[in-house]
């Protein structure tokens, strides 16, 4: 097992510790303030080192399946995970039906991320590579730090209103992003062999982000 790979599986355990604090912090107001920012950090750090495990792959040439399999995974679980939490747990008040629209939006964004997934398997199976989308990589930017903050929603209502406004734009750049992506790269469903597209695949140890 490569280093880079240990490092994927390292943030995928971080996970489990990111969202028990969560769950306590919101469920025991005497320990809510401390246990939520410990959360927020944990969740900080494992968006953060999104691209370590990536870099690192990439400069030793030590790019495998199971590390391109694991690390997109690691950044699906954790959102998806959190926004069940911050909707099941709401703590933010921006307008009155706000919990309701992230929880459609937290499902479209999945929605969009396994389109793409099985996009890319298709491509895959044709012997296509297809390259990282610049708009791809500033979505899921904006949707750590959207999520980050509305961890922190129930501290402050500032917090609270940065973290569902960078919520809102990170969304909508999925769901354009995406639709953008699958335009782009349309020859992959074409019946006839299409010409190869995009970066090699070493670029795609960079979370694989569309």
């Amino acid at each position: 097992m490569t280093l880079a790979t240990k490092i994927t599986l390292a943030r995928i355990f971080l996970i489990i510790p990111t969202v028990v604090l969560y769950i306590v912090g919101m469920l025991e107001e005497s320990v809510k303030l401390p246990l939520l920012i410990v959360s927020c950090v944990l969740f900080a750090i494992l968006c953060s080192t999104d691209f370590v495990d990536g870099h690192i792959a990439r400069k030793t040439n030590t790019v495998s399946a199971l590390g391109k399999f694991l690390d997109p995974l690691a950044d699906k679980i954790v959102i998806v995970v959190m926004l069940f939490l911050i909707v099941y747990f709401p703590d933010f008040g921006l307008f009155e039906y706000d919990g309701l629209v992230i929880a459609l939006l937290g499902g479209l964004i999945l929605t969009r991320e396994l389109t793409v997934s099985v996009f890319r398997a298709v491509a895959a199976s044709k012997g296509l590579v297809l390259a990282a989308d610049i708009y791809g990589k500033i979505k899921t930017v904006l949707l750590d730090v959207g999520v980050a903050f509305l961890i922190l929603a129930g501290v402050n209502d500032v917090i609270m209103w940065i973290g569902e406004i960078v919520f809102y734009l990170g969304a909508a750049l999925t769901v354009w992003s995406g639709a953008r992506y699958l335009i782009k790269n349309k020859h992959v469903l074409a019946d006839s062999p299409a010409k190869k597209s995009g970066e090699d695949a070493a670029n795609d140890a960079d979370g694989e982000k569309a």
